[in-house]
């Protein structure tokens, strides 16, 4: 949930003119301690205004339960502050689902700046802007089908093919 609050706010912005939109905030185990984070989102969220069904917090989920998951949303908004890869974006893309993403490395690496839609991680608005973005259809099939096609080049296959040729200079060396 570290990065949660400028979604939970982008979002009570979003159903102001979209009343029926909800926020599913999916997973939150982690090493971390995100209590007063945590604390902090439940006080904004209590103080919103929102109607009790308008904010689903899931708690972690078997990865088994998140292709479903990802189908069944209009995209994934990834506004995170800080990542060391963000893995779930290319599994939202596998699925078809445009991604709403922080315009911050390493997404900036290996997204193009055409697959995803960028927003300002610490800004509202910007995460908002986003978010209604991926409300246009011709928008979402166009990022739908190339977030397919990215996720399809980042494989697991592929991933560990890109390797062997690492694993096998490594090889050559101890056996040298």
């Amino acid at each position: 949930l570290h990065d949660a609050l400028p979604i939970l706010q982008a979002f009570m912005l979003v159903r102001a003119g979209h009343p029926s939109c909800r926020l599913v905030v999916a997973g939150g185990a982690s090493l971390l301690d995100h209590n007063a984070y945590q604390t902090l989102f439940n006080e904004v969220l209590d103080h919103s205004g929102l109607p009790d069904d308008a904010v689903l917090r899931t708690g972690p989920l078997p990865q088994r339960l998140m292709p479903a998951l990802y189908r069944t949303a209009t995209a994934l908004v990834f506004a995170s502050t800080r990542e060391g890869f963000g893995l779930v974006v290319l599994e939202a893309m596998a699925s078809g689902i445009p991604v709403v993403a922080s315009r911050i490395a390493p997404l900036t690496e290996y997204l193009p700046s055409d697959d995803a839609l960028w927003c300002n991680p610490c800004d509202a608005a910007s995460i908002a802007d986003a978010m209604v973005s991926s409300f246009d259809p011709v928008c979402r099939a166009a990022l739908s089908q190339r977030g397919i096609q990215l996720a399809d080049r980042h494989s697991w296959a592929k991933t560990a093919d890109a390797h062997l040729a690492t694993y096998d200079e490594l090889r050559e060396r101890v056996d040298a």
